[in-house]
């Protein structure tokens, strides 16, 4: 009986030491600004990946990028999977994921709120700053 305590009391020492070794960033800032196609398609599957292993995903879109999140924008489908960034965009929406678009965008595109996706809201600069500092964030930029 006493060696079957010691090999419980050990297991249970190890746990914590296993759980903050396998311990991820909670955070995830996409900030998209290329014109790409490819690459951002390729921005919108990482961040849909890092959704499912359990981030917060934030997606930003500035300059040519935020044409994205605009209704109607010119989509192109990319292979292998038949799939536009904008498809992408919107999955990551009903997944939980924030998109945002760069609050100068808008008015130097002589667009508004109403020309925006469902659910894509402008960002507020403080909050994009406080989420950038925050030591469990990491930052992809394209």
């Amino acid at each position: 009986m006493k060696k079957l305590t010691s090999i419980v009391l050990a297991g249970m020492l190890t746990l914590p030491i296993i759980s903050s070794a396998n311990e991820k960033a909670k955070n995830l800032m996409v900030v998209v600004t290329t014109q790409d196609s490819v690459t951002q398609l390729m921005a919108g599957v990482i961040a849909l990946q890092s959704k499912k292993q359990g981030a917060n995903v934030q997606m930003l879109y500035c300059g040519k990028a935020g044409d994205l999140v605009i209704k109607g924008s010119n989509e192109v489908i990319l292979k292998p999977k038949s799939k536009s960034p904008q498809m992408l965009i919107k999955r990551l929406i009903k997944k939980g994921a924030t998109v945002e678009i760069c609050p100068p965008y808008l008015p130097n595109a002589g667009k508004t709120k109403v020309d925006l996706i469902k659910g894509v809201k402008v960002a507020k600069p403080p909050k994009i700053a406080a989420t950038i500092l925050d030591k469990d964030t990491k930052i992809l930029s394209y």
